[in-house]
């Protein structure tokens, strides 16, 4: 009897379950008559954004300019970020006017890579001593499918072995240190100075995201902390709980997914162009999708996750970039399978956000309730590479939503700039991050700014792939 009532309410509850991940996962778009509208406000105003370039000069005080013209975030914004540019090409290349602009940002990638040996996390002096996580060969790729100059490719082909080096080379005069115990799998590092880390550990404890006060710290330790905060910059996500603010310990997914996806271009560029005496990339991959699979699968969770070498163990904070695997190919089917149904850790009303719900003594802007554009495209690229199209369409969907529905009335609709100005959002802008539970603009460490870059070229893209999908 005590069996039969047991059963009974674990029915009822796995009931529910699906209920409430039903109720989630099937709501209708709310403001699909204002897609077209902003995908026109886009179109119309992403050459507000273009940045001239009259050859490539440095500036002492600021950084570098890159060689080509190219699109920036936002108007009068001269920076050139790395991985913003695979999001931002994505939605370039749809549009033919502009797709120049994908290869200018590309040919400025290569030439930061050519002209220091890696590409800057973004081209302005604050930015200058580590990277972001490696797209630059996906976005050659992407240019070529357009373009196919052969001449070009094998061009890229050279910069972009000199960018694959940066991130493997276990030399001790290796820019910097990606090298973890597990030979074939890399990590995210810096070469920052250490004036650069104690100006960072300052800024960090005036955020409030560091609780010890610099004067209050050994210099060692506050080296340390601000080293592994400077890694953190590194994948993009500054700042994010997934390393439990250890980065320079994991193995990150997200690094590996995509040098994995490297060598299989890599591979492809080869037989394109007829090249010989290459590397076996075929093989360089193969080795590395095996260890990936070895070291940050965690079975019992179904996840992809960031793995901790130091202490042989996951990261104890999932996060959305399981779905890297999915995206560049890795993960077998039973693994995406298993990925597919854990999206609900991760999916909400307004779209994925970047890490499961839990309680953290620190909030950080890449974590729940986030929505950044990035991870809205990896998602629908993942889910739809292993056939999972419905789940796709929903995901991007609710980009459009989240991203039309701020456009028309932005929430919050005022922020603080700073002490003595309070700013008033206007209707008909784009944001650059959301939030995904309350289907608002993103404030959480510093305000969300009007956004073109990314938060544009996902939109195009996810339009473009609705369009088509639906």
């Amino acid at each position: 009897m005590k069996s039969t009532k047991r059963n009974w309410f674990l029915g009822i509850n796995i009931l529910l379950s699906v209920i409430a991940c039903n109720g989630k996962n099937t709501r209708q778009p709310e403001f699909v008559n204002t897609w077209d509208k902003v995908d026109l406000f886009i179109k119309n105003n992403w050459h507000t954004s273009k940045v001239d370039s009259n050859g490539a000069s440095w500036l002492r005080r600021i950084g570098i300019v890159p060689p080509k013209p190219f699109m920036t975030i936002a108007k009068g914004n001269p920076l050139l970020f790395y991985w913003d540019n695979y999001f931002t090409n994505k939605g370039l290349l749809l549009i033919d006017s502009l797709s120049i602009y994908a290869r200018n940002g590309v040919d400025n990638l290569l030439w930061e890579v050519d002209t220091l040996g890696f590409a800057p996390n973004a081209n302005m002096n604050w930015g200058m001593n580590r990277s972001q996580p490696p797209f630059l060969a996906m976005m050659v790729y992407d240019v070529y499918q357009k373009k196919g100059d052969k001449d070009w490719l094998k061009n890229a082909y050279m910069i972009l072995k000199k960018e694959y080096l940066f991130w493997t080379d276990t030399r001790s005069t290796s820019i910097e240190n990606h090298s973890t115990s597990i030979p074939g799998l890399q990590r995210y590092d810096h070469h920052a100075s250490q004036q650069e880390l104690i100006e960072l550990y300052a800024s960090c404890y005036q955020r409030g995201l560091l609780k010890i006060h610099p004067d209050s710290i050994s210099l060692n330790q506050k080296l340390e902390i601000a080293g592994n905060y400077t890694a953190e910059a590194a994948t993009g996500m500054d700042f994010t709980p997934r390393f439990e603010n250890r980065c320079t310990d994991f193995v990150a997914i997200d690094l590996n997914s995509n040098l994995y996806k490297y060598e299989e271009i890599f591979s492809w560029i080869t037989v394109e162009l007829g090249l010989k005496n290459e590397p076996d990339w075929k093989i360089l991959a193969k080795k590395r999708k095996a260890l990936i699979i070895k070291y940050c699968w965690n079975e019992k969770r179904g996840l992809f996750m960031d793995y901790d070498y130091k202490h042989n163990q996951f990261s104890s904070v999932a996060s959305i970039t399981c779905m890297y695997p999915l995206a560049m190919g890795i993960a077998t089917k039973h693994q995406a399978e298993k990925t597919f149904n854990n999206l609900s850790l991760f999916e909400y009303k307004y779209g994925v956000t970047i890490c499961e719900k839990k309680d953290k003594p620190v909030k950080y802007q890449w974590d729940y309730p986030a929505g950044w554009p990035p991870m809205y495209l990896i998602t629908v690229q993942a889910l739809k590479n292993y056939g999972y199209k419905k789940a796709a369409l929903r995901v991007c969907e609710k980009y459009l939503d989240v991203v039309a529905k701020n456009f028309m009335d932005p929430s919050p609709k005022t922020f603080r700039k700073n002490e003595s100005t309070t700013i008033t959002r206007k209707p008909g802008f784009v944001y650059e991050k959301y939030n995904v539970v309350t289907g608002g603009i993103n404030d959480l460490e510093y305000p969300a700014n009007e956004f073109i870059g990314w938060s544009a070229g996902v939109y195009v893209w996810c339009y473009n792939f609705y369009k088509i999908n639906k």
